[in-house]
């Protein structure tokens, strides 16, 4: 009797831990759900520099578009290569001559005739009515100085997409770090309205004892809370700053603007000292130059190939067909008989009617006019290089500036505090201290931001974006 009661025991455990296994999975899936929400926060991604810069060169639609346009000029590659191939192409020709082309008989028929005692016309009809040919014809460039000349334009034209897409590259590069570097600005400003709203949340229980003890008056209290009133306000604003600008950022690295993601605010604050390029040598590889040089090349080689037409061209064919003769319709289709031919063509352009003469002093126009553009370009960008370098040697002795102003004013600030704080000065005083002090946290923020931005300055006009990949 014993062991029906065991299993009976056993039983029941069994069937109990059964229900406490699934109670355990409805409240296991209950916190997922009301937790889900601070999973998908806390696993949102958040980007650094370089992974904003990586993600704009696999995702922007602009490197894509010159993407393709290289594949477009490859394709045209081979394109000009085939005009120089042989060229087959089925050949189906049907004639109806309405009227026969009449010839004169020599005079040798007419007196023979005359002498047998006949009479013939003077003038005869030759040939059939209806005239039916097929057949294959290949055609051959021997000698064609045109297509000889664009097909060495081939190369120069493919390049020149190639240096595109760079050039497509470095453009998607600055604007995504223009764009992060904006963030940092937002962010610096928004640490720095929190420290001054806890600061003036400290000071305004202080005021309002002072008020209550009649040491100040109610305009003071006023004047507290209106300043926390007015940076209220401006984080209403700063948030709307931010969201702009985090768009504008996923907007430049091809990213859809519904796209919740984070950005790395941290960044280095050291200062490079030597971080000057007054040398204007790397300006000679700048992509809007070897561009420029690149296109100066392809307009030369079209102008040596609008020059072309002035030669003769020579080419070989060969014909295999088929064809029937007959006077009525339906005999244009029996009795076909073969045809072959093989033979050159030479064709010697004589005049032209100045078209030639036309096309090449436009090409020599627009090849002076791409030299011109060639130096006013590396003019252009030895002044954007120096400049640049200008901005950055200004930028370091801003911070400097910032940086001793800014430790200035904490200080006549800590000693304003501690006298207002015992009575001696009024509101109003360190009221305008820590405004300079705010005022002074600001520049020496915005400095270093700035700071940023000329140094990307100095690497756009240097050319060497690609550190930021």
């Amino acid at each position: 009797m014993l062991l029906p009661h065991l299993k009976e025991s056993a039983y029941l455990k069994n069937s109990e831990i059964k229900k406490i296994k699934f109670y355990m999975k409805i409240r296991l899936a209950l916190l997922l759900i009301l937790f889900a929400p601070i999973f998908s926060v806390s696993a949102q991604e958040i980007f650094s520099l370089h992974q904003c810069v990586e993600y704009a060169l696999n995702s922007h639609r602009s490197i894509k578009v010159a993407d393709n346009d290289v594949q477009v000029a490859y394709a045209r590659k081979k394109e000009g290569q085939s005009a120089y191939m042989p060229q087959i192409n089925g050949l189906v020709q049907w004639d109806y001559n309405i009227q026969l082309q009449e010839s004169a008989l020599p005079d040798e028929f007419i007196q023979l005739g005359q002498a047998l005692g006949q009479s013939f016309p003077n003038t005869v009809a030759f040939g059939n009515h209806f005239s039916t040919i097929m057949g294959l014809q290949l055609d051959q460039f021997l000698y064609n100085k045109s297509y000889i000349d664009g097909i060495k334009a081939i190369k120069p034209s493919y390049e020149l997409a190639e240096l595109k897409k760079v050039k497509t590259e470095e453009d998607v590069i600055y604007n995504t770090v223009a764009a992060y570097y904006q963030i940092l600005l937002v962010n610096e400003q928004e640490k720095l309205l929190l420290i001054n709203e806890t600061r003036l949340n400290k000071i305004l229980p202080i005021v309002e004892l002072q008020y209550n003890k009649g040491v100040v008056k109610q305009i003071d209290v006023d004047k507290v809370k209106i300043n926390l009133n007015n940076i209220k306000a401006q984080k209403e604003i700063l948030n709307t700053n931010k969201k702009l600008s985090l768009d504008n950022l996923k907007y430049n690295m091809g990213m859809p603007l519904d796209t919740d993601i984070s950005i790395d605010t941290t960044y280095s604050k050291e200062i490079e000292q030597d971080y000057t390029f007054s040398d204007t040598a790397n300006v000679k590889n700048k992509i809007e130059l070897r561009i420029l040089r690149k296109n100066l090349q392809l307009q030369t080689v079209l102008h040596k190939r609008t020059g072309s037409s002035y030669y003769p061209i020579l080419s070989f064919y060969a014909k295999y067909a088929g064809q029937t003769l007959g006077n009525k319709f339906a005999e244009s289709f029996k009795q076909w008989s073969p045809i072959a031919a093989i033979g050159l063509k030479l064709q010697v352009p004589i005049f032209d009617g100045l078209r030639t003469a036309s096309a090449l002093k436009q090409s020599t126009l627009n090849i002076n006019t791409l030299k011109e553009n060639i130096e006013m370009t590396k003019n252009g960008l030895d002044f954007q290089l120096k400049n640049a370098s200008t901005k950055y040697s200004n930028a370091i002795a801003t911070i400097d500036i910032n940086k001793t102003n800014m430790e200035l004013a904490k200080q006549v600030l800590d000693v304003v505090t501690t006298q207002y704080q015992k009575g001696i000065i009024t509101y109003t005083e360190w009221l305008a201290s820590q405004s300079s002090y705010q005022e002074a946290e600001a520049n020496y923020i915005h400095s270093f931001v700035d700071l940023l931005n000329a140094k990307l300055e100095i690497d756009k006009a240097n050319g060497s974006l690609d550190k930021y990949k």
